[in-house]
């Protein structure tokens, strides 16, 4: 169980853009210790537990429940969970690829050079 509610705290601090260093900072322990509280080899008191939810801005009761499965696009009015600045970062540079190539095959169809497609095997 402590494991599960470490992984759960990370994974809200990452989504947050706070470092590890920056939690231990606000609650006044050392990096070493709180990252004992993440990884789950330490079982951290209620009162731990209110300050971290505190810090996050989360009710503390998102520690114990149980990660849901990421809603499809087929329902925007689910939540979609927690994702990390690298997560959006990596997002981020996926979409900037995807536009660069986009306008490149727009610019070759202007220019009325064929633009190779790919046939789906059967």
């Amino acid at each position: 169980m402590k494991e599960q509610i470490g992984k759960r705290i990370r994974k809200i601090r990452e989504s947050k853009d706070l470092s590890q260093e920056n939690m231990a900072s606000e609650l006044d322990i050392t990096t070493s210790a709180y990252s004992k509280i993440e990884r789950g080899t330490t079982d951290p008191s209620a009162s731990r537990l209110l300050q971290i939810a505190k810090i996050l801005e989360v009710d503390v009761t998102v520690f114990f429940q149980e990660i849901k499965p990421v809603a499809t696009i087929a329902d925007p009015s689910k939540q979609y969970g927690f994702a990390s600045k690298s997560d959006i970062e990596e997002l981020m540079y996926m979409i900037k690829q995807l536009q660069t190539e986009m306008e490149k095959m727009k610019s070759e169809m202007h220019a009325g050079k064929k633009v190779p497609v790919k046939k789906k095997r059967k």
